[in-house]
């Protein structure tokens, strides 16, 4: 996984971390490649909202007939790039596991062609005791093959998917 050419704070170490303890358990899980799509973190920030900001190119291996983003696959790489997020903002007894998925729900807007180069931006809206709510986007960033110049959406790129992660605590209780 590529990193900032930059210094990184404690948080995002830590995110970093947790990305590369889900993504480097290839072939023994089911995922995606860290290495193949050129995934790198962006940034990421601890303040209210906490935010991870992910780029990754979108592989043959996540594509489906039409040579598109996959469903399934674009719901993977929510579940496990939005998971990261709450790993790093973990305490003992609280979501240091990374819970389970409770719910998980994607809109599709427009379709992320094969080759694409996206931004994936993730951020928790709410972190209690034993449920977290996490709200991501899937954006196709300006000047990459399959965008059109009508639908350019500025320096964030070209809202594709957005999606809803709900997490339950799986850590047993830590008694203080």
């Amino acid at each position: 996984m590529r990193t900032p050419n930059r210094p990184l704070d404690e948080f995002e170490q830590a995110l970093i971390t947790s990305c590369q303890s889900i993504t480097n358990k290839e072939p023994e899980t089911w995922g995606f490649s860290s290495t193949q799509t050129d995934l790198s973190l962006e940034s990421g920030r601890q303040a209210d909202p906490a935010r991870a900001i992910y780029r990754l190119t979108i592989t043959p291996e996540l594509c489906n007939l039409h040579e598109t983003l996959h469903g399934g696959c674009a719901a993977t790489l929510v579940d496990v790039l939005s998971t990261t997020l709450v790993l790093a903002l973990s305490s003992p007894g609280h979501f240091q596991r990374g819970g389970v998925t409770r719910n998980l729900r994607l809109t599709y807007l427009r379709p992320v062609a094969r080759g694409m180069r996206v931004r994936l931006v993730t951020e928790a809206v709410h972190l209690g005791r034993r449920l977290v709510l996490l709200r991501s986007e899937i954006r196709a960033l300006p000047g990459d093959p399959g965008t059109e110049d009508d639908l350019q959406d500025g320096l964030d790129g070209i809202l594709c998917v957005v999606a809803e992660h709900e997490k339950a605590n799986t850590d047993p209780v830590v008694k203080l």
